[in-house]
């Protein structure tokens, strides 16, 4: 993410959650970002709580257990993290 100070709130959630919360800014009027949750662990990297081998772990393991392994979800997850994991992930969870 270019401007990580933008982000008021972080919330991590299940699948009834998102989609609730995508109709919530499908039908408001402004403009509201919303990152993937692999962006969440970004912050704990970017921030030195976890290693670049965790992160990179924890976000094939989450993209794996969502069942978010299409290409467009796989490069959606990926899209604002400026770290490359092709040395850990297989490249099916890489865009």
């Amino acid at each position: 993410m270019q401007n990580p100070t933008t982000i008021d709130y972080v919330i991590l959630m299940d699948a009834a959650g998102r989609r609730s919360i995508r109709r919530a800014v499908d039908d408001q009027d402004e403009y509201i970002r919303v990152v993937t949750p692999p962006f969440l662990f970004y912050i704990l990297y970017d921030n030195d709580f976890i290693s670049r081998r965790e992160f990179c772990e924890a976000c094939g393991e989450l993209l794996e257990r969502e069942g978010w392994t299409g290409y467009s979800a796989v490069k959606a997850a990926w899209e604002a993290i400026p770290i490359d994991c092709s040395d850990i992930l297989d490249d099916n969870l890489l865009p």
